[in-house]
């Protein structure tokens, strides 16, 4: 899985990855965000989701954990560009209650596409 945070002058964190949140990357993912956290305490971390083609549930708690990390610190977890597969399982266990999801209009899973 190909990882890449880069930290913007807002105190905003911008994670971008490629591939699949599974038992196999999922704790490694998990692992270089919190560390990336615990370094540079950003006030808003966006994890970009327009690569991530597959969520398992290690990957969900590992969502889970950055959100509760980032709201211990005060902060805020954004996801961005959610498939809809992914955001299908987010609305399944209720993540999407409580996770600040924004897709663009074309990826939204909820928008219309009949006249």
């Amino acid at each position: 899985m190909f990882t890449k945070i880069t930290y913007l002058k807002n105190a905003t964190s911008y994670v971008e990855a490629e591939g699949k949140l599974d038992i196999y990357h999922a704790p490694d993912y998990l692992e270089e965000i919190k560390e990336h956290i615990n370094n540079i305490h950003p006030s808003e971390l966006i994890l970009d989701f327009s690569k991530i083609n597959y969520v398992a549930s290690i990957g969900l708690r590992a969502i889970l954990e950055l959100h509760k990390t980032m709201i211990h610190r005060r902060g805020q977890l954004v996801l961005k560009n959610v498939n809809q597969e992914i955001m299908q399982a987010f609305k399944f266990t209720g993540f999407d209650k409580f996770l600040t999801i924004e897709n663009e209009p074309e990826k939204d899973a909820d928008s219309d596409t009949n006249p």
